[in-house]
């Protein structure tokens, strides 16, 4: 019988909601058998609520549920802290592989201490398949816990590993990448002979230059599964909201919700609102929430932050939980405020348009609302008022923002030299916000008054 491959990435946020993650594993269970392995190609262990509660050791209970044969690193299972990383993969039944996160000082891969291998070789019916892992090096620089690290481009890493394992007998080679937009690069490189990769959310299985390139997106919504025939490798994708759930593995995420205080309800959802992807950009209901908090902890004029930190899941529907709210943005960030003069208030609300492909706004804001104008080529700013009135460049603005939109300057004029207080973080903000105002709703903060852009993900609202 001819090898199977399953392949699920980008798991993320998808422990915060059980039934999800119940789906998944039903879904992996059923597609098992002896000539299977189970290939795992990062953010498994972040971002989400329960990876910050428990320092990404939640995913233990998947792990001895579903029990992975491989796995390489996402730049998000970095988000817990080194230590806390490499106590999840001591802990975890899988081999980690990677071959170009390696340690600055002795050249040895990232964690080959606690069993991070750089390649590996597995007989499945009767095919010696080599593995090999490799990960963004772009977005696991910025980490501050993996500043000991030198992440390498990850082609010649994946060249030298397949000259590697053609040495050690490979008849075939698969590279699990978190490398993203790098995989089609992979893909083309001699000796390659499927990429199951991620990183990059997208759906896709696709030939490049003969070489199977699969993706299955995020938060668990596809399983892949990829067969490795005499002839060439076959994909399909599984549609996991389709599943049974898998009760022992809900129970046990509903369990470690309630355990953890996630489950209190905080406000009631009288029709659903709902989380898409879609419905994030560039306003929606749950992202006025976060910025209506983040402005009221800080008392400020204004609030503004990134609406991609913004993450999908099921509906707020009916009984709104802790959990429900602190999923919704599962970055904890500290509350900062900077003084703006007009001007550069002006500046920040036009740098909501960045960054981001496709003409888009990927800013949410608190206390103003903006006019643009929207063509096929163009994003403009045309206006904007706060608190009601226009843009006085004399006045002086306070503003807030989470700390990360300081300090990776995501809106000019912010930056980390511009801060001049600290009001709390984002998560007990939000729960104290909403059980006091309760939700907040779509009001028109962001419009357009020409929105002619065509095929839009995210289009303004007219």
């Amino acid at each position: 019988m001819a090898p199977r491959l399953l392949h699920y990435s980008d798991l993320e946020n998808a422990y915060d909601d059980p039934a999800r993650l119940g789906r998944l594993a039903h879904l992996i269970r059923e597609r098992r058998s002896d000539e299977t392995l189970l290939c795992d190609t990062g953010d498994t262990t972040a971002p989400g609520l329960l990876s910050m509660e428990t320092r990404g050791r939640h995913v233990e209970r998947f792990y001895r549920a579903v029990e992975p044969d491989l796995a390489t690193f996402g730049n998000h299972d970095f988000d817990n802290g080194r230590d806390a990383l490499e106590s999840v993969v001591a802990n975890s039944p899988q081999t980690w592989l990677t071959a170009n996160l390696l340690e600055s000082a002795t050249d040895e891969r990232f964690a080959s201490e606690r069993g991070v291998e750089r390649t590996a070789l597995r007989s499945v019916g009767g095919t010696r398949i080599g593995f090999v892992g490799v990960t963004d090096p772009e977005t696991v620089r910025p980490h501050p816990c993996t500043q000991s690290l030198t992440a390498e481009d990850p082609v010649p890493a994946v060249e030298r590993a397949v000259d590697a394992l053609a040495d050690r007998g490979a008849e075939t080679v698969v590279v699990l990448s978190h490398a993203g937009h790098a995989d089609d690069d992979i893909a083309r490189l001699e000796g390659v002979d499927l990429v199951l990769g991620g990183h990059v959310h997208d759906v896709r299985a696709e030939r490049v230059d003969g070489t199977f390139v699969v993706h299955p997106g995020q938060r668990g919504s596809l399983l892949a599964e990829v067969r490795l025939t005499p002839e060439g490798a076959t994909a399909n994708l599984h549609d996991v909201p389709a599943a049974p759930v898998a009760t022992d593995v809900a129970d046990a995420y509903r369990d470690l919700r309630a355990e953890l205080g996630l489950e209190q309800p905080i406000a009631e959802a009288q029709t659903p609102i709902p989380r898409t992807v879609t419905e994030c950009y560039p306003e929606s209901a749950v992202g006025n929430t976060v910025g209506d908090a983040i402005r009221w902890a800080a008392n400020a004029d204004l609030a503004v932050y990134n609406a991609m930190s913004l993450r999908s899941g099921p509906p707020l529907s009916g009984a709104v939980t802790v959990g429900d709210l602190r999923s919704a943005v599962p970055f904890d960030n500290e509350i900062r405020t900077a003084q703006l003069d007009g001007e550069e208030v002006t500046t920040l609300l036009e740098s909501l348009a960045t960054p981001g492909p496709d003409l888009e706004v990927f800013g949410h804001l608190s206390g103003g609302r903006v006019r643009w104008r929207r063509t096929e080529r163009d994003l403009e700013f045309e206006s904007a008022t706060i608190g009601g009135d226009s843009v006085e460049a004399a006045a002086t603005y306070t503003v807030a923002a989470p700390a990360f939109a300081f300090e990776h300057r995501l809106f000019d004029p912010l930056g980390p030299g511009r801060v001049v207080d600290v009001h709390g973080r984002c998560h007990p903000a939000l729960v104290e916000y909403v059980d006091r105002y309760g939700l907040s709703t779509v009001e028109g903060r962001m419009t357009a008054t020409v929105d002619d852009a065509p095929d839009s993900v995210r289009s303004l609202r007219e």
